[in-house]
């Protein structure tokens, strides 16, 4: 498996590479000290996943993932942080991840993680539900929704962002309120504050 990392870090990206290449040797790591640099990279020898640290000096991680989205719609994307938040994995999550790994977990933790991307699926430990509240099951297009309602958006504003209708923004929070088991919008954002989902806002 193809790997990039992309962290501003160099001490962070040798010892990662070096731990996870030991531990599985079928993986190769590449590593980026920023966007740019690794965008340039992906564009010479395509990874199967890319790992973009969400604290890159100057820039934004979250802008990142849409950023190799958008260049590089094939490759598969990971969050990597040490802010092991689950407001912040719904956000990448709604950025285009298919998985967050925090900088604290085990080695073996994290090659499962980039096995189950690499199949296909999506690793998000940190967004199991808390208090039984079924976040981990929102899709990425409802917590986009779900944090622009937290923003305090109307639909039409939140429609009009997302460029999608305002009748399927209505849909999108239709869903929230019945995942969440919430009353209304207010509620809406009390029940997410409890699943976690809510903290750190920007």
């Amino acid at each position: 498996m193809k790997l990039l990392l992309v962290d501003d870090h160099p001490l962070f990206g040798v010892g990662f590479a070096h731990a996870l290449t030991h531990a599985r040797p079928d993986f190769e790591v590449e590593t980026a000290l920023s966007l740019g640099q690794g965008v340039e990279r992906a564009s010479q020898c395509p990874p199967d996943i890319v790992l973009i640290d969400y604290r890159l000096g100057g820039e934004d991680g979250l802008e990142g993932l849409r950023l190799f989205g958008a260049r590089h719609p094939l490759v598969s994307r990971l969050m990597i942080s040490g802010d092991e938040e689950p407001a912040l994995a719904a956000r990448a999550r709604a950025a285009g991840a298919a998985g967050f790994i925090g900088k604290s977990q085990s080695v073996a933790r994290i090659a499962a993680a980039l096995d189950e991307v690499a199949a296909g699926g999506e690793a998000f430990d940190v967004l199991q539900p808390r208090a039984g509240l079924p976040a981990s099951n929102l899709t990425p297009r409802q917590l986009e929704v779900l944090l622009l309602v937290a923003q305090g958006r109307q639909n039409k504003q939140i429609a009009a962002e997302l460029n999608i209708a305002e009748r399927t923004v209505k849909l999108h929070i239709t869903a929230l309120l019945d995942t969440m088991d919430a009353r209304n919008r207010t509620h809406l954002l009390v029940q997410a504050r409890r699943a976690g989902l809510m903290l750190d806002l920007r």
